[in-house]
């Protein structure tokens, strides 16, 4: 009869492997912070971002998976029932987690669309791992994954309202020499209207025009007119509201 060692691995074992896989993941997820902020025509980064997303995607539960079974390892009998209390106790965060990386996984559910399920309408503010975050006229709401594949959804249709907008921005006498794309960046971090957990987002429509399409999130509807004004009275800018989407 073989006999098997009491410890498969040791907690020296257990760490480096641990430190390989979360260095690794951190890498990850930096970079994937890190390209929209980089002077990448959309083209190309579009098909990088999404390409890093899917891989961040598959590779988080996969480390779960390895580091829990690693640690089971250790000490098959006592760590397995360590292991299995927060298991039993947590079944529902669990299965939300599942869920959402189904739900994640989808690109037409994205941050700035509308989504309407049985009693709760709103816009997508965050796509967090056990749920979304939507916003509606009545305040924000929490809906977990778990909910959504039970009631069913709906995603609405039309431009990007309550809160979500893309407009179009040109300085009516630029000067060669200045970066707008920057100081319009920093004109707007002096704005009250602007919900600032969404980053503005800046795309160059044609190259030598000095015209920008922004994407960006104002703390209420009415804030956007009043934002509009301000680019284009004080701002020397010509402003318009674009219709169409990323």
């Amino acid at each position: 009869m073989v006999n098997l060692p009491l410890h498969p691995i040791s907690w020296t074992d257990f760490l480096s492997r641990a430190l390989f896989v979360l260095a690794l993941f951190f890498v990850l997820t930096f970079a994937q912070r890190l390209l929209p902020r980089l002077g990448i025509a959309q083209r190309y980064r579009a098909p990088v971002q999404q390409l890093i997303d899917y891989i961040i995607l598959g590779y988080e539960p996969l480390v779960i998976l390895f580091l829990g079974s690693n640690f089971v390892l250790i000490d098959p009998l006592f760590h397995g029932l360590l292991l299995l209390l927060p298991l039993l106790a947590g079944f529902s965060h669990i299965r939300n987690y599942v869920s959402g990386r189904l739900v994640r996984m989808d690109q037409a559910i994205k941050v700035g669309e509308r989504l309407k399920l049985q009693n709760t309408q709103g816009i997508i503010t965050e796509k967090g791992r056990l749920g979304l975050h939507l916003r509606s006229n009545k305040g924000k709401h929490f809906i977990n994954y778990s909910q959504l594949f039970a009631e069913g959804y709906l995603l609405l249709s039309g431009e990007e309202i309550g809160g979500f907008y893309q407009i179009n921005i040109q300085p009516r006498e630029p000067e060669a020499k200045v970066d707008y794309a920057r100081r319009l960046a920093d004109l707007l971090t002096s704005t009250p209207y602007l919900d600032w957990n969404h980053t503005p987002e800046f795309r160059s429509l044609t190259e030598g025009t000095y015209s920008y399409q922004v994407r960006i999130s104002v703390r209420e509807e009415g804030h956007l007119r009043d934002l509009i004004t301000l680019i284009e009275e004080e701002w020397g800018c010509a402003c318009k509201i674009s219709k169409n989407k990323n």
